[in-house]
């Protein structure tokens, strides 16, 4: 959360890369690996390509889209199909636990615990 390390990101995506990747919310910055880092940067620079082009922060991958797992699509003003981007409270589309939320530096964390344990 440190911002003087990496600003700019955003909190929508930094909740999703972290869900895309396993990775626990809490886990300290400086025990992320080289390999792990840039696998994040890579997806970051992928998803926010992809947003400026449809102008709009989709994070899921194609086989999670609504059509694919038959699903209705996300009703937010925010906009997008997300992970776990305030979906606080409802079942995780990957493993079906439930999404939580929490504070952390005057920011809003949201993760799944199940999928995000490393």
């Amino acid at each position: 959360m440190d911002q003087k390390v990496v600003a700019g990101v955003g909190n929508v995506y930094r909740a999703e890369v972290l869900f895309r990747h396993g990775i626990d919310p809490y886990r300290a910055g400086r025990d992320i690996t080289p390999a792990e880092w840039d696998a994040l940067w890579s997806d970051l620079v992928d998803l926010m390509r992809e947003g400026v082009r449809n102008n709009r922060i989709d994070t899921v991958r194609p086989e999670h889209t609504p059509e694919a797992m038959g699903r209705p699509p996300r009703v937010d003003d925010h906009g997008g199909e997300v992970y776990v981007y305030r979906r606080a409270g409802l079942p995780c589309h990957i493993c079906g636990g439930e999404i939580r939320t929490a504070g952390l530096a005057a920011r809003n964390l949201f993760w799944c615990p199940a999928c995000q344990h490393t």
